[in-house]
């Protein structure tokens, strides 16, 4: 089960809990296509051909992905490439765009539940998603994603997600930080500086009421933390710059549907910009005073 999405998969896919097979149909299926591969090996190192019906991603020695109506994603394994590189692209760029087809905005963010409900983390890479998700994760909430939250709205208009990755990515210094216990690397080529790190809680699999979004931002010169909100088009902004492969959107010409998609999440969604260092520097302000700021309701400055 990803994102509430029945899923059938040829390629087993690490640390995705799995069930016993579904009678009837399925919402996706990921399957290793056997024909010829779409996109010449002469290509660059990263091609993306989007269109209405389908999608091609080419990843150099890793492999082809075909994503098609929000329904399929056909892989092109490249000779020598392992299970956990093609792992990498499939359930990043491949999945986000088949949830752009399907309708849902695939966040940059990790995600953790809280009163029922839930609380994201957005950031560029290295921002600190996965720390934040682990660090709450250790103090006793409920991981529900990593790296990408699929946010949808139901049909009151209240905008939720459900779980997808529930496992945690994270490098070496976070680990020994917050005292994980690894269990293997990501990649032994392509990402050698992060572990997979098995939560102490996840959460099960339904749909959560997203309540607050928080944008990380690092700032080197300063240690202590910084929590502000921010309304209006910054926080559509804000929004736009952590879509997910926003590249589908662009090539796709869908920039205004996923504008006004945004602007409708901005309209319900409080967004806050979170300025830290790193755990080191921060010391014991970090975990504190965000769990003050998520047990307030957002009202802690």
């Amino acid at each position: 089960m990803l994102c509430g999405w029945h899923t059938l998969s040829e390629i087993p896919l690490t640390g995705v809990p799995t069930m016993l097979r579904r009678e009837g149909g399925h919402d996706v299926v990921i399957e290793v296509a056997t024909d010829h591969h779409p996109v010449a090996k002469t290509a660059g190192r990263f091609v993306f051909e989007h269109s209405a019906e389908s999608s091609l991603i080419s990843i150099k020695d890793v492999a082809q992905f075909e994503i098609r109506q929000g329904r399929q994603i056909r892989v092109w394994p490249a000779a020598g490439a392992t299970r956990k590189d093609i792992e990498i692209f499939l359930l990043g760029f491949a999945w986000a765009t088949l949830c752009h087809q399907r309708g849902t905005l695939p966040l940059h963010a990790s995600a953790i539940a809280t009163r029922g409900s839930l609380i994201a983390f957005a950031g560029h890479s290295g921002a600190g998603k996965s720390t934040c998700a682990a660090l709450l994760n250790s103090l006793g909430y409920e991981l529900i994603a990593d790296d990408v939250l699929p946010v949808s709205f139901n049909h009151d208009s209240m905008p939720g997600a459900w779980p997808y990755l529930r496992r945690l990515k994270l490098r070496s210094d976070a680990i020994g930080q917050l005292a994980c216990t690894p269990t293997e690397m990501v990649s032994e080529k392509l990402d050698t500086d992060r572990y997979f790190v098995r939560p102490k809680g996840s959460g099960d699999d339904n749909w959560r009421r997203l309540e607050r979004l928080y944008l990380l931002e690092k700032d080197v010169t300063d240690s202590h933390v910084a929590i502000e909100r921010i309304t209006g088009m910054e926080a559509v902004h804000a929004l736009l710059d952590h879509t997910y492969h926003l590249n589908f959107i662009v090539s796709t010409r869908r920039f205004g549907e996923h504008l006004a998609f945004c602007t409708r999440l901005a309209s319900k969604l409080p967004v806050y910009r979170l300025r830290w260092s790193s755990l080191s520097d921060a010391g014991k302000e970090f975990g504190p005073l965000l769990c003050a700021h998520l047990e307030s309701g957002g009202v802690h400055k």
